[in-house]
C-alpha cells in the first residue's frame, strides 16, 4: 500500500536517518521501490531505486538533496504488477515536467496489462492526456476535488518542473513537525510521534480524550488520521465487560505495555502461520485492522490458498463467498480493499481464512510445508 512522505529536502531527509529505527521500520514495510522528485532550474529531476536491503535504501536517502526545496518521496509495496523500475514511483504524467505518486488500491485496477501497476493505467486511462493539453490542470481546485471523489480512499501527490506540488486528498495522511505522511499504517507514526499508540487487543468500547469508538462501519483511513491519538477498532472477541487480565495474549508480539512507545509490533510470517495454523480468528483480525496491506500481501506471497473438505464455500453468505475466491485467487488488492472498507469485512476475512481454508507453503519457510486452517 506504499507511503509518500512530503516536504522540505533537508527535513525528510533528517527525519529519515535521525530517527532511530524509522528507516529500517519504513523499508521493512514498504521493500519494493524508492523514488523522489524535486524541482530544478534544469526541470523535474526524478529518482528511482529497487533496494536490495537497508543498507542500500539508506544510502539512497543520503543522495537526497540538504536544503529547502520541497520533495516528494515515494516507499513502495508492491499490490499491482511487477516489481521493477517501471513501476517504481514517481510516473510521468507528462515526460520530464509532471510525474506522479500513488499511495492506495485503485478501483480502476491493472486488467490490461497485469504486468503494470493499477498507478499506470490510471495516469493511461485518465490522466495523460487530459494533462497533457493542460498542464495545470493537477493544480485546478475542481479538477482535484473531482479527482478527490474518484479515487476514494486513495492519495496522490504531483510535481512540476517547476517544484509546485499538489496533493489529491491531503486530509488523508497526517502532518508532523512540517512533513505530510500519506497513512499510518505503512509505518510505525510511534517512533517519531512519541505520543502516537496504535489500537491493541483493548479496542472493545474505548475511551479516551479523542472519544469514544463504537461504529463497526467506517473509513479507516478517517479513524487513523482525524488525530493523532488512539480511535482503536472493536474486536468480536470482547465484550464490555472482559477482563483483560484474565486475556493470554499470544506470544507474537501483539500486545505491548501503555509504558513501551511503540504501542504495536509488525508480526513476523512466523507468526502469521501460527495464528492460521492454530485458527486464531482474533488475532488475525487485529492484524487485519492495523495493517491490511501488510497482513494480507505477506500471506498470500508466502502460502497459497486451498479448499478444506470439511467446511465449505457453499455454507457462506454471497459476500464471504467473494472473499472467499479472492483469497484462493490469491488476489492481494482485492482483498486489501475489502478489509479497508469496515471492520464487518475485516471479521469475515478473518474467519475465511482461518476456518475455511488451508495455507499451502509457496516457498521454502521456517516451518511446516502444509499449514491447515482449522485443526483436527
Amino acid at each position: 500500500m506504499c507511503l509518500i512522505i512530503t516536504g522540505k529536502s533537508s527535513k525528510v531527509r533528517s527525519t529519515l536517518l535521525d530517527t532511530h529505527g524509522l528507516m529500517s521500520d519504513i523499508f521493512t514495510s514498504n521493500p519494493d521501490g524508492i523514488g523522489f522528485m524535486y524541482g530544478t532550474a534544469k526541470g523535474l529531476k526524478v529518482t528511482k531505486t529497487l533496494p536490495k536491503n537497508l543498507g542500500d535504501a539508506t544510502a539512497f536517502i543520503q543522495r537526497l538533496p540538504n536544503d529547502d526545496r520541497e520533495i516528494a518521496i515515494h516507499f513502495r509495496w508492491t499490490t499491482h504488477g511487477k516489481t521493477d523500475m517501471l513501476n517504481c514511483h514517481p510516473y510521468d504524467v507528462i515526460p520530464g515536467y509532471i510525474a506522479m505518486m500513488h499511495n492506495g488500491v485503485l478501483h480502476t485496477g491493472n486488467a490490461a496489462d497485469k504486468n503494470k501497476s493499477d498507478t499506470w493505467h490510471f495516469i493511461q486511462d485518465y490522466l495523460h492526456s487530459a494533462v497533457a493539453s493542460a498542464p495545470d490542470l493537477v493544480y485546478d481546485a475542481g479538477f482535484v476535488s473531482m479527482m478527490e471523489e474518484f479515487i476514494g480512499n486513495n492519495r496522490f501527490v504531483f510535481m512540476n518542473g517547476e517544484g509546485r506540488m499538489q496533493h489529491v486528498n491531503f486530509s488523508q495522511g497526517i502532518e508532523h513537525d512540517d512533513l505530510w505522511f500519506s497513512n499510518t499504517y505503512a509505518w510505525s507514526p510511534s517512533r517519531l510521534i512519541p505520543s502516537y499508540k496504535s489500537a491493541t487487543l483493548k479496542a472493545y468500547d474505548y475511551k479516551s480524550s479523542y472519544g469514544s469508538y463504537m461504529d463497526d462501519e467506517y473509513d479507516e483511513m478517517y479513524d487513523y488520521n482525524a488525530s493523532f491519538g488512539i480511535q482503536p477498532r472493536k474486536v468480536s472477541a470482547h465484550n464490555a465487560n472482559y477482563d483483560e487480565s484474565a486475556y493470554n495474549f499470544p506470544e507474537t508480539g501483539i500486545y505491548i505495555s501503555d509504558d513501551d512507545e511503540s504501542g504495536f509490533i509488525r508480526p513476523e510470517l512466523d507468526d502469521l502461520a501460527a495464528t492460521l495454523a492454530e485458527c486464531d480468528v482474533e488475532t488475525m483480525e487485529v492484524w487485519l485492522s492495523e495493517m491490511p496491506a501488510y497482513t494480507i500481501t505477506t500471506i498470500l506471497h508466502a502460502f497459497e490458498a486451498a479448499p478444506l473438505s470439511y467446511t465449505h464455500r457453499a455454507d457462506l453468505c454471497i459476500p464471504d463467498q467473494l472473499i472467499y475466491d479472492m483469497l484462493m485467487d490469491g488476489d492481494a488488492s482485492g482483498v486489501i480493499s475489502a478489509a479497508t472498507k469496515s471492520h464487518h469485512a475485516v471479521m469475515s476475512i478473518a474467519e475465511v481464512m482461518c476456518y475455511y481454508l488451508q495455507w499451502d507453503v509457496r516457498k521454502p519457510v521456517s516451518f511446516k510445508s502444509v499449514l491447515p486452517a482449522l485443526l483436527t
